[in-house]
């Protein structure tokens, strides 16, 4: 019977990879698991639940017709249109171990639509893991949709903090670019280390709006060499804090375009984040205003930490 049980089951081949990471066992970890043929809806969020990471990513093992990789994300709790952080480690897996021609222009296809990945050499340097000698991956994001502007008392309540600690001069506003996010400007690193999130007025914040996750954020940053320290809460999705989200970065970044918070247009930033749960991480976030239009590009280092055989 044992016998016959390994004869016929199945297996997926799947890698756990560092994204945004600095080294080994920093950024935000993410399981890449490749899928011949369609899975079930279920198994996937079954599987995600298993691995128990912030995402789960399930990719297809051959591009189709168009050229694109199909890519589903799952989070322990559900479906995500997208989700920075996978998207990069997705796109690391093909380049390695799928991709025959280890090509560096990698087009992926999610719910949220197409997305272009890019392994590009770093021209400059800067920061600690960032040199001409390192490779890092760049993805485009969807054009940045400004929703929703809140008063600082309801999200200071939301957040343990004050309404004072909150910066005033600029908006408490949630911008979508394929996931929605609440974007807070806090003072001081200090006010924004100390933040704790209240659950129950979290939860009923989040009922009565389209973005479900909170991004606080200030220009005082851990490293003199980067430009911006942020903390992201999405328990909605059963993440209390996210170690790096590239999506949010995104969004941050287009924010900080929009209402001039670095007096430019065109911008490049070294985001800093997951310092408070002991994941530090950086990610590259660019945004570019030509018109009404913002561009936004984030990227960052991926290393393979693990990987293996789920067996279905």
């Amino acid at each position: 019977m044992e016998l016959r049980f390994f004869l016929f089951m199945t297996t997926l081949k799947y890698f756990i990879v560092d994204v945004f990471a600095q080294k080994k066992f920093t950024g935000n970890p993410v399981a890449v698991v490749e899928v011949e043929k369609p899975l079930d809806e279920s198994l996937m969020l079954k599987i995600a639940q298993e691995m128990n990471f912030r995402e789960t990513s399930f990719v297809s093992t051959e591009p189709n017709e168009a050229g694109h990789y199909k890519l589903r994300i799952f989070t322990p709790k559900k479906e995500v249109a997208f989700s920075g952080h996978p998207t990069l480690g997705t796109a690391y897996v093909i380049k390695h171990y799928l991709s025959y021609n280890k090509e560096n222009n990698i087009s992926l296809q999610l719910k949220s639509g197409i997305t272009s990945v890019q392994c590009i050499t770093v021209k400059k340097n800067g920061s600690d893991f960032i040199s001409k000698k390192k490779s890092i991956l760049l993805s485009d994001q969807k054009q940045p949709e400004f929703g929703h502007i809140f008063e600082p008392v309801l999200l200071s309540r939301v957040l343990g903090i004050e309404p004072a600690d909150i910066d005033s001069e600029y908006p408490i506003q949630e911008v979508f670019s394929g996931l929605g996010f609440i974007i807070v400007p806090i003072k001081t690193l200090k006010k924004l280390k100390e933040i704790k999130i209240n659950s129950e007025r979290y939860n009923w914040l989040v009922q009565k709006t389209k973005a479900k996750v909170i991004q606080a954020f200030c220009h005082e940053t851990e490293n003199p060499e980067h430009n911006i320290h942020t903390r992201v809460f999405a328990d909605y999705y059963k993440i209390p804090e996210d170690a790096a989200s590239g999506s949010g970065a995104g969004c941050l970044a287009a924010y900080v375009v929009k209402y001039d918070y670095f007096n430019q247009s065109n911008i490049e930033l070294l985001v800093e984040q997951g310092y408070e749960i002991g994941r530090p991480s950086l990610i590259i976030a660019k945004a570019s205003l030509k018109d009404d239009s913002l561009d936004v590009n984030i990227g960052g280092r991926v290393i393979l930490s693990a990987k293996g055989e789920i067996i279905i």
